[in-house]
């Protein structure tokens, strides 16, 4: 930033990076995405089966993905715990439902909203200076569940702008 006009304040205000992360595989990985040196959010892909003893339809998919906020919120408008997901340019801001609790994206029934949608946005705010920073991560959910790809994300750093899903600059 070469001076304090609002142009220069803009150009340096979204942080933003690469995470290309893809698990096929069960068990929960962690990122931390201001670079403090603490884990933020973390995604899974789980298997239900152990959760159902007495077994699952075959027709139902075993496996079910979900995001889990550590130190941040997701947006999630929902009734049942299923993050939203976002497109392009989709505004992300106060406005909302924001949550603090474990999110399905993909689960047997077609349930959760990432699930089989190409890739998609999700939404997430971090505290800062007594208001809220939003973000976005750019996420792939297979449509078994079998296979969860965390591409990138970025965040607006000043507190209480808001950010467009997929915005860089």
């Amino acid at each position: 930033m070469e001076s304090d006009d609002e142009i220069s304040n803009h150009i340096d205000s979204i942080l933003n990076g690469l995470i290309d992360a893809e698990f096929v595989s069960t068990g929960q990985k962690k990122f931390d995405l201001d670079d403090d040196k603490i884990a933020d959010i973390g995604f899974e892909i789980i298997d239900l089966n152990p959760f159902n003893p007495s077994g699952l339809p075959d027709s139902f998919n075993s496996l079910a993905a979900r995001v889990i906020p550590i130190t941040i919120q997701i947006l999630d408008n929902s009734t049942y715990g299923y993050s939203d997901t976002l497109s392009l340019n989709d505004q992300i801001s106060e406005d909302g439902n924001w949550a603090d609790r474990t999110g399905v994206w993909g689960t047997f029934m077609n349930a959760g909203q990432f699930q089989g949608n190409g890739e998609k946005y999700l939404g997430f705010r971090f505290e800062q200076e007594n208001d809220f920073n939003y973000g976005w991560i750019k996420i792939y959910c297979s449509q078994h569940n079998d296979t969860l790809r965390i591409i990138e994300y970025a965040f607006n750093n000043i507190p209480g702008s808001i950010i467009n899903g997929g915005q860089k600059e």
